[in-house]
């Protein structure tokens, strides 16, 4: 009998447009035995009983073919990070030179380009100094499993001869607390034990104060229940025995650590995606290598019936991307696709989504199904719904002195029909920018809040810096108005509440005081304030940077109405009364400006902020004098064409555009980029000309433009894998990639359809070809899009507005010469594409 999801089609798939997620975490499974024998072990007391017949540990050779598959993957999908988690069994049973082997032989294969963090779960029992000083060394992230108390933590986690484990996981957590190890503590894993009492156990994890905290339910099935967990019964023991926690957690006047389980399911909630496999509708990007070499699905599948994570591949001959066209690994990636009827009509899926995979594999009909867990699911996810509901609506009535005030933001139907259409004019464009800057308003409070709820070692500075940026906003409001919209704002704010809630120590809440102090020397407020250093410089957003010895950590800025001094370790950075100059010490971000018939413009470079450009491999350097002025003269003939025969464009770019941050130009060609976590930057190589300029300022602000959007109005359902064709890229496209690809190149077609008219001769005629290439490509994408069933109704609206403007356009004019130009490039890059992507 063949089970789901064996029966998924793959070519069936591929053909209505999805493409594998590539994997990310690479789990590896570096011995298959325990100290340990846990009575709810899936690996050794479950369904599957394959670890007797594996090597105990995994070779030389199978850590050497993994680590070149691991680098094959990476390269090939350009990833930018990957995760290595060493897993067993017990690892630690592999020693610590296997370790150390495994672990440079990976970050050598896979190389700088992509940044590969480890990380390891252990029992603890072995985990010694020569064992925390190697992870140390090698930057390893360390999880301990405990269940509770004493009583409660031997219950289940005791050894062969009936020893409970206790005494040697405090040992070892007394080890990796130390302040010479906390930085490697990820957290507790805590499998609950309905035996246990919750807030007891909950508090018993607590006294170790873990950044973070991972309450696992006990795998089980359809078939094999868990423990207290009656099938087809609506009783929820284990909701019962979470929801204490959760109220006892989310009550507490300092939030003490970040809660997997809760963390995900208010972030579903929320309208954001999942990081777990456990809950939520995010594609599953991990895969398993077991000790023989063979590579597997989650670990966790041991428990639904022997061999089921199986999948007959190994690293010695078959590659990642072998894996991610299996039927079993795109299950796990087709969001609500592979959900049951059940799920798919349950007004939480998107937020459940469906259970943990494991949990819903039920014997001759394998995991359509829902999670035998739903009833306590369901439960879980309302108490939390319910809870936060009432929490935001009450912070909504409370005014707090001293913050800064925030309003509504609604988009009209019109201006919203102006946008789909590709427009808007200065009136749209204003009123997203003004939603922007609530945003980093909301961003920078976030941090805050998440650095006090987390404990972080800089909540308390992090208060003086909001504080101080409130007391500047109460007297001079434009000031501080003009720091938080400052693009690098939003990408640092957004990465640090991230961080802080994940428990990531690299978390940098105490760059909040760089911008309370750039307020103050904006506004000549008088202060005192101590500012963070990385590798010696000092970063105040949207003023500069102050560069002080590599050794220097931190910094004091004292500031008042006349003059600026950032001091360390008896070393003195004055800050010029115009701080765009540079002076000793001191790099001001410079400027560049035009004007054209009344219109101007006026660009800060950003090339020195580290938050300027998030996640783009090609970030330029310090401009040189004669660079920044070549900006200038090319920016003047960008400008004064789109203000003359562009106006409405040109409108638009004044009004979204304040930043441009410099890229490394690529062997052909140019590059440019815009982030949604940066508005109003746009990152651009140097232009050849002034029309290039020109054209890719109407690009990136579309791109802008439609960022913007999205954090108001939703226009794409959650990812489900689905992949399709985007004539400007070589790879297959998501549909939020897709839409934003479409969206920028209508406002491209619309440049070079006004364009046309005022060339002549070879330039007349690329000006046509490109205007009926970026149409037409359009045109095929928004179609595309309409029939994915991906979008919104917003979304449906949005891109059937897209579809109308460009079905207008297709009435114009061109050239059968133009026309052959632009039809060859297209089909060239179908060839293309489809000999790479299939």
């Amino acid at each position: 009998m063949h089970e789901w999801p064996s029966t998924l089609d793959i070519g069936e798939l591929m053909a209505g447009g999805w493409r594998p997620t590539p994997f990310r975490q690479f789990i590896l499974k570096i011995h298959s035995r325990c100290d340990l024998a846990c009575k709810y072990c899936y690996m050794y007391e479950m369904a599957d009983s394959s670890w007797q017949t594996r090597p105990k540990q995994m070779s030389r050779e199978t850590f050497a073919a993994t680590a070149s598959r691991i680098a094959q993957h990476a390269r090939r999908h350009d990833l930018a990070d990957i995760e290595l988690i060493l897993h067993g069994g017990e690892p630690l049973l592999a020693g610590r030179e296997a370790i150390r082997e495994l672990v440079t032989l990976v970050r050598s294969a896979v190389g700088p380009a992509t940044r590969t963090t480890v990380g390891l779960q252990t029992n603890g029992t072995l985990l010694d100094l020569p064992y925390l000083r190697l992870f140390d060394e090698l930057g390893v992230r360390v999880g301990v499993s405990l269940d509770g108390d004493e009583t409660m933590h031997d219950r289940g986690r005791r050894r062969a001869n009936g020893q409970g484990s206790h005494a040697d996981v405090l040992r070892a957590l007394g080890l990796l607390g130390s302040p010479a190890f906390r930085h490697l503590f990820s957290g507790l894993l805590c499998t609950v034990d309905l035996r246990n009492d919750p807030i007891g156990a909950y508090e018993a994890l607590l006294a170790f104060d873990p950044p973070a905290v991972d309450f696992l339910l006990p795998h089980g099935n359809w078939s094999a229940p868990p423990p207290g967990r009656t099938p087809d019964t609506e009783a929820t023991p284990y909701a019962d025995w979470l929801i204490p926690v959760f109220d006892r957690w989310y009550a507490a006047p300092r939030r003490p650590t970040w809660v997997r389980t809760f963390n995900e399911i208010i972030h579903g909630l929320l309208g954001g995606s999942s990081s777990s496999e456990q809950i939520g509708l995010s594609p599953a990007a991990m895969v398993v290598v077991e000790t023989d070499g063979g590579i597997e699905q989650s670990d966790a599948l041991k428990s639904a019936y022997p061999g089921a994570p199986e999948t007959g591949l190994h690293v010695a001959r078959d590659s990642f991307d072998d894996v991610l066209l299996l039927p079993s690994i795109a299950a796990r990636q087709i969001g609500e696709s592979a959900l049951s009827p059940t799920c798919r009509a349950c007004p939480v899926s998107r937020v459940c989504g469906g259970g943990h995979y494991a949990h819903r594999y039920r014997s001759g009909h394998g995991f359509a199904n829902p999670s035998v867990y739903s009833p306590d699911l369901l439960r879980l996810i309302g108490h939390i719904k319910r809870t936060v509901e009432a929490d935001l609506s009450a912070r909504s009535k409370r005014q707090r002195k001293g913050t800064m005030n925030l309003r509504e933001h609604r988009i009209a139907a019109g201006t919203f029909s102006e946008l789909a259409t590709g427009g808007g004019g200065t009136t749209a464009v204003a009123e997203l920018s003004a939603a922007q800057h609530s945003k980093h308003v909301l961003l920078v409070r976030g941090v805050l809040e998440t650095a006090r709820a987390s404990g972080h070692p800089d909540g308390a500075a992090t208060r003086r810096a909001y504080d101080l940026l409130a007391t500047v906003q109460r007297r001079y409001p434009g000031v501080v108005d003009a720091v938080l919209r400052h693009p690098s704002v939003g990408a640092w704010a957004r990465r640090t509440v991230k961080m802080l809630a994940a428990g990531d120590g690299d978390a940098a809440p105490g760059q909040l005081a760089a911008l309370a102090a750039a307020a103050a020397i904006r506004s000549g407020t008088a202060c005192e304030i101590d500012v963070p250093a990385v590798e010696g410089v000092v970063t105040l957003p949207s003023l500069g940077q102050a560069v002080l010895p590599p050794t220097v950590s931190a910094a004091t800025v004292e500031c008042g109405p006349d003059d600026t001094e950032i001091t360390a370790d008896g070393i003195i950075v004055r800050i010029p009364r115009d701080p765009r100059q540079d002076a000793p010490g001191w790099r001001g971000l410079r400027s560049l400006s035009s004007e054209a018939d009344g219109m101007s413009l006026h660009l800060v470079i950003d090339d020195l902020d580290p938050y300027r450009m998030p996640e783009t491999g090609n970030i330029g350097g310090r401009l040189t004098e004669a660079e920044t002025e070549r900006w200038q003269s090319t920016l003047h003939g960008a400008w004064d064409l789109l203000v003359r025969h562009h106006r409405i464009v040109a409108e638009e770019v004044a009004t979204a555009i304040t930043v441009l941050t410099p890229l490394v130009a690529p062997a052909r060609g140019q590059s440019s980029s815009s982030s949604r976590e940066t508005f109003g930057c746009v990152a651009l190589s140097t232009p050849p000309d002034a029309s290039s300029l020109a054209v890719t300022l109407t690009h990136e602000t579309q791109h802008a433009k439609l960022s913007a959007l999205l954090d108001l109005v939703p226009l794409t359902l959650p990812d489900d894998g689905s992949r399709y064709y985007a004539p400007w890229r070589e790879d297959p496209r998501p549909v939020p990639g897709l839409l934003q690809g479409a969206y920028a190149f209508l406002g491209v077609a619309g440049f070079w359809m006004r364009q046309r008219g005022l060339e002549s001769g070879e330039a007349a005629l690329r000006a046509h070809a490109e205007f009926f290439q970026w149409r037409e490509a359009s045109r095929l994408v928004t179609g595309t899009l309409l029939g994915s069933g991906r979008l919104t109704p917003a979304g449906e609206n949005f891109t059937a507005g897209m579809a109308r403007r460009l079905d207008g356009w297709s009435r114009e004019s061109v050239p059968a010469r133009a026309r052959a130009m632009s039809r060859e490039r297209s089909d060239d890059h179908r060839a293309r594409w489809l000999l790479r992507n299939g």
